[in-house]
């Protein structure tokens, strides 16, 4: 009897303890596949979706957009009056598109980026500074972002355009004196303008959303990963998916959350609506031949409707501690052609200045982003591949 007892009791723990171990292996499978994020350097990703919205592409199947779309150069993105749409920009910037709107993409580059707005209202969080431009097109007007902030934009029924500069500067077309600041609106209708002061007090449903959208997203970037996030950046480095000198940060998809929130290149930024981010691209200790690569070549600007763009061509890249990195090739280069050897956003950093701002409103200072201190990067030991901390900059 005792002897049976004993069987039964050994065959119980033996599959207790395999029951266990299977519900590990499980948890531990799905939770590393769940933790896996994805990085991107690229315009027009969609992030959010509220109400109807539609899309007319210019070359594929058009219809109803769903999150997590594409919008390309040239696609029409529509809200019916229920609708909201939040577009990727250029890393760290957003256009939120209201009910009854549409947009399509004029150009997506970094230096040069251009944004039609047919009908209807957005408004634009955007980063940005002297040599990469931001324009928003609408029927009889043209607005250039000047300084990185938060823009809206009406476009009325006959076609007249609107702004309002909650925070940063605009330029109305290519007058340079004819500049809209912070608790300014100008209403250009053809030659005829107009400017007066509006309150910031006041949000209606499209202001207040965004508003809500940019607290919410930092937030996000604080609960991203370290360790996980730290794999798929050496990773997308090594495979040419980004480089300090391709944008201002990344855009990371959260698994969790079911969105893309912004990383910033830059330490000890804040948000264009004045939340600061938590986590930033100098947090992760990344390889110290991420830091040392050569800045890709700048080539003269070429197009003649817009002086300050600029064809980037990436420079080989060659190190010894990764061996593995994918190599780029040159391209031959004008003899006017020049180096630009600062990164975009230390561009931002030495042109806008510091400042944060609180969370009782739009902004407490004049001034984007922050750099408080130096950060300290953590970089591998050349000859011993241990981590040291060493001070840094990019």
């Amino acid at each position: 009897m005792k002897k049976n007892l004993l069987t039964v009791f050994s065959i119980s723990a033996i599959v207790l303890v395999f029951s266990v171990f299977s519900f590990a292996q499980e948890n531990r499978t799905v939770s590393s596949g769940a933790s896996k994020y994805v990085i991107s350097a690229e315009a027009g990703g969609v992030n959010y979706l509220q109400g109807r919205v539609s899309i007319a592409r210019k070359f594929g199947r058009s219809g109803l957009l769903l999150k997590g779309d594409s919008v390309k150069i040239g696609d029409r993105v529509s809200t019916e009056e229920d609708g909201k749409a939040e577009i990727l920009l250029n890393p760290g910037s957003y256009i939120r598109l209201g009910g009854n709107s549409s947009f399509e993409f004029v150009d997506t580059s970094l230096e040069n980026l251009q944004i039609k707005l047919d009908r209807g209202s957005a408004i634009f969080e955007v980063i940005t500074s002297n040599d990469f431009t931001f324009a928003v097109n609408t029927p009889k007007a043209t607005f250039n972002v000047v300084q990185s902030g938060v823009y809206r934009v009406d476009v009325m029924n006959d076609g007249t355009g609107k702004i309002e500069v909650w925070k940063g500067k605009a330029q109305i077309g290519e007058d340079e004196d004819a500049t809209v600041k912070k608790g300014k609106t100008a209403t250009v209708g053809g030659n005829d303008v107009a400017v007066a002061k509006f309150d910031r007090d006041e949000r209606d449903d499209l202001e207040q959303w965004s508003r809500d959208r940019a607290k919410e997203l930092t937030k996000v970037n604080d609960r991203l990963e370290r360790q996980n996030l730290r794999s798929t950046l050496i990773s997308g480095f090594n495979s040419n998916s980004w480089n300090l000198y391709d944008s201002y940060g990344l855009w990371v998809y959260d698994p969790f959350w079911g969105g893309y929130c912004f990383l910033p290149f830059g330490y000890g930024w804040s948000s264009p609506y004045g939340f600061g981010y938590g986590r930033d691209i100098w947090g992760f200790r990344l390889p110290r031949y991420i830091f040392l690569q050569p800045p890709p070549v700048y080539n003269m600007p070429t197009n003649p409707q817009n002086p300050n763009s600029i064809a980037r061509t990436p420079r080989a890249r060659t190190n010894s501690d990764n061996p593995n990195t994918t190599q780029r090739t040159n391209r031959a280069v004008p003899p006017e052609a020049t180096e630009r050897i600062t990164p975009p956003f230390r561009q931002v950093d030495q042109t806008n200045g510091r400042g944060r701002t609180n969370d009782t409103g739009i902004d407490t200072s004049d001034s984007f982003p922050s750099r408080a201190t130096q950060p300290r990067v953590i970089v591998p030991a050349p000859s011993s591949g241990n981590d040291v901390q060493r001070p840094g900059r990019p």
